[in-house]
């Protein structure tokens, strides 16, 4: 597998390092590319957080280039600008990333900046002050939004609520408005540190090179003491990957949001995590409900054919834990219930019959064929070699992949299909006008 460079990506074609402070480096040089790409991945995700404390690893990720020992927030944003470089850092359930882009002679600065903002953030009080406004008015908005709503209860609903796959990356507004400076400090002090860190460069750059810059820069960073290890962070995502209790029997609720004209709803079970072996079957299955040509066949039925729906796709969501593997639409609030029946028919029809020759053929060719799009760009490959070192598929992963696709059988479609979709406790959030009785 190639990407715009002129090699195949694979264990000959990337360095791996492991820096001096643990953290892991992965270089693939790039030379058809005159700019450098960084991304990296470490433990500091939500499921470092408490029920009580939603929303701290996400505001701690965005505070973090708000002032350190070294410089201020305008300074930064202007050593960056004065280059044209971009450097941003976020956090989800179940890590914390970052990611940048310069031109190649900029490497330096990009991991100069992103050290002295991993290892030193001050969090001032006023700036911390400010992106909490800031999460608050974000989340003000999502309360007002049909699909945020949905996606947010529907959640909450199948994890439960001691579970960080069940509540919001950016927390609540109740939870939010009481964070300080002093619970940005102390979580960084607990969750930030390089033995999780894994480190991906990408472009025209020289791997021994950017091995001597990184252990300057990234490998000079020493954790506090009492900072989570990978183990720890281990030990975090199990305790997140616990099995849950299935429903007795299906769940619905209708969440009413005064002035809204469009309903969303969310329907769905609990999937698959990315590490197990149906996950290739489920990607072809789900590719063939939800997003074959213009929706798959729940896009061209309850769609297209039926007029129910503006939207309507199915989703299997990868991840290090178990995530949900659901239909999504935005309908008519009179179709709702038409529109639900129509999916739940197509998701039983996949998960009874087998597909089709020709519409396993293309699903499988559509999968294998669009990975070179997401190679043509330096951030794409850093993505992708991040995805494989999360995962521990292997620096010849992208080598082996169209096979693993291609061993994908219709009635393995059918039959990861019937172990999630055709359980009959689903679970079901709409969000929008007040529904009527019919």
């Amino acid at each position: 597998m190639t990407s715009g460079s002129r090699h195949a990506i694979n264990a000959d074609s990337v360095a791996r390092h492991t820096l001096q402070n643990g953290a892991t480096l992965l270089v693939y040089p790039n030379p058809a590319s005159p700019s450098v790409a960084v991304g990296a991945y470490h433990a500091a995700g939500s499921v470092l957080e408490t029920r009580e404390t939603a929303g701290l690893a996400s505001l701690t990720a965005d505070a973090l280039n708000r002032g350190t020992q070294d410089r201020t927030y305008l300074e930064f944003s202007e050593e960056l600008d004065q280059v044209g470089a971009s450097l941003a850092f976020h956090a989800d359930t179940e890590y914390a990333a970052l990611g940048g882009r310069a031109l190649a002679e900029d490497l330096e600065l990009l991991l100069t900046l992103s050290t002295d903002v991993l290892a030193n953030p001050t969090f001032p009080n006023d700036e911390v002050g400010r992106v909490r406004e800031q999460t608050l008015t974000v989340l003000a908005h999502a309360e007002d939004n049909p699909g945020s709503r949905a996606s947010r209860r529907f959640r909450e609903l199948l994890y439960g609520p001691s579970n960080p796959n069940g509540w919001p990356e950016d927390g609540y507004a109740a939870s939010v408005r009481e964070f300080q400076a002093d619970d940005l400090r102390s979580f960084h002090a607990r969750a930030y540190a390089p033995g999780s860190l894994v480190l991906a460069v990408v472009g025209a750059v020289d791997p021994p090179a950017v091995r001597d810059l990184a252990e300057r820069t990234i490998g000079a960073w020493a954790p506090a003491p009492g900072a989570v290890t990978k183990a720890g962070w281990r030990e975090a995502l199990a305790a997140a990957d616990a099995p849950q209790a299935a429903p007795a029997e299906s769940r619905r609720e209708d969440i009413a949001i005064e002035g809204k004209t469009q309903t969303e709803f969310l329907l769905g079970w609990m999937g698959i995590r990315r590490t197990d072996p149906s996950y290739y079957a489920t990607i072809v299955a789900n590719f063939i409900l939800g997003q074959l040509g213009l929706g798959g066949r729940i896009g061209s039925n309850v769609r297209d054919t039926q007029g129910l729906a503006y939207h309507a796709s199915s989703y299997a969501i990868p991840g290090l834990t178990r995530q949900p593997w659901s239909i999504r639409a935005g309908i008519n609030p009179a179709n709702v219930d038409r529109a639900i029946e129509a999916s739940l028919k197509e998701a039983r029809q996949l998960a009874e019959t087998p597909p089709d020759d020709e519409e396993l053929r293309l699903s499988k060719q559509a999968l294998v064929g669009s990975l070179p799009l997401r190679l043509e760009r330096n951030d794409g490959i850093a993505n992708i070699l991040l995805m494989m070192e999360r995962y521990e598929l292997g620096l010849d992963y992208l080598g082996g992949y169209p096979a693993l696709v291609d061993a994908v059988t219709a009635d393995d479609v059918r039959d990861v299909t019937a172990a999630v979709m055709a359980h009959p406790a689903y679970t079901l959030v709409t969000a929008g006008p007040e529904l009527r009785a019919v």
